[in-house]
């Protein structure tokens, strides 16, 4: 059963409802603001016209009130942040809000905006997508998720092994290459711990403690494992560094609070095209979750929730080829009820 996230007994203290031009926030908005207020985070997929904006600005403000959140941050694209910073300002007036400009981003002045996040008591902070880019990431907890990367990696080397003959070569010699390109960032990462400065600050130690992402869908791209390799439709398992970089944050602010989520996505497309896409979404907001069912890996996801189907079709030099897809999902209502815990 789909819980119900009955948002219009709020008051909302200090929200200024005539510098915003409206009479009241819509129900869908307030039913938002209390989903993520009661979780601590979620998916919000809402199309355009919806009012993502003042969800976002609502559910930060209220959390810093509550003392759900320390310190929200809102990101977004570069077109919309400004709109978005306006809403921040036009809506709770008096408070303490904090919105780069671009030269704050430069390479001269980076290291002083970093410092003025992590030193000061904001009521949130806005930034583009690219300027969250360029904060660096602590490298420990990056170090922690590329092992786990690793290991996964090879435990399903293992597995393949042991199949012997029942498996192809390129499927072997994929994973082994993907365990050689983690095995050098791991050293990397453990190289650059060595050589690390005093003085450099990163974004565990700015304290974020819940971070709204508009647009999430930028951030699809995330990294995983799989034996599957010649399998239609599941998209690059390599992943973007975009999308890592968002990971280590997200870890960041899971391992402060030691729960699930800690995060905000919000987008009118969350999932596309991509079975691997809803496997990501779990993989990004509730590792514990997942981990409590036994789920570690894209494999043992899909082997519960996911059915593949052989297909039979004509190659470009109309020779006949197979081609396999995961085109069902299976333990359709145990799947949709573990979304629907997150999602409004």
């Amino acid at each position: 059963m789909r819980p119900n996230f009955d948002g219009t007994h709020q008051t909302f203290p200090d929200l200024d409802l005539r510098r915003l031009g409206i009479a009241d926030l819509y129900k869908s908005q307030k039913d938002a603001v209390w989903m993520l207020k009661t979780n601590g985070g979620g998916i919000c997929d809402h199309e355009v016209g919806a009012g993502k904006t003042l969800i976002m600005c609502t559910a930060a403000y209220e959390m810093k009130r509550l003392g759900l959140a320390n310190k929200p941050m809102i990101i977004g694209l570069k077109a919309n942040v400004f709109d978005i910073a306006d809403t921040f300002r036009k809506a709770y007036p008096n408070a303490k809000v904090l919105y780069p400009g671009k030269n704050d981003f430069n390479k001269q002045n980076r290291q002083r905006i970093f410092n003025d996040i992590k030193n000061n008591d904001w009521d949130c902070i806005i930034l583009t997508h690219e300027q969250f880019g360029m904060i660096p990431q602590a490298l420990e907890i990056q170090e922690a998720i590329m092992q786990k990367e690793l290991d996964s990696v090879e435990e399903n080397l293992e597995v393949l092994r042991q199949q012997g003959r029942d498996i192809s070569r390129g499927m072997l010699k994929g994973l082994e290459k993907r365990k050689q390109t983690l095995e050098a960032k791991l050293q990397n990462i453990q190289d650059s711990i060595a050589e690390r400065k005093d003085d450099a600050v990163d974004f565990k130690m700015m304290g974020i403690d819940h971070l709204f992402v508009d647009e999430s869908h930028q951030f699809k791209n995330l990294m995983f494992n799989t034996r599957h390799d010649r399998v239609s439709g599941l998209g690059n398992p390599d992943g973007s560094q975009r999308a890592l970089n968002m990971l280590f944050a997200i870890r960041t602010i899971q391992e402060r609070s030691g729960k699930d989520l800690g995060a905000t996505f919000l987008s009118g497309t969350t999932i596309s095209n991509s079975l691997t896409e809803l496997y990501l979404l779990f993989k990004y907001l509730r590792p514990q979750a997942l981990e409590r069912q036994g789920i570690n890996s894209f494999d043992a996801w899909a082997a519960v929730f996911a059915k593949k189907s052989t297909d039979y079709e004509f190659s470009i030099t109309n020779d006949i080829i197979q081609k396999e897809r995961f085109r069902t999902f299976i333990k359709v209502p145990e799947l949709a009820a573990f979304y629907a815990e997150v999602w409004e």
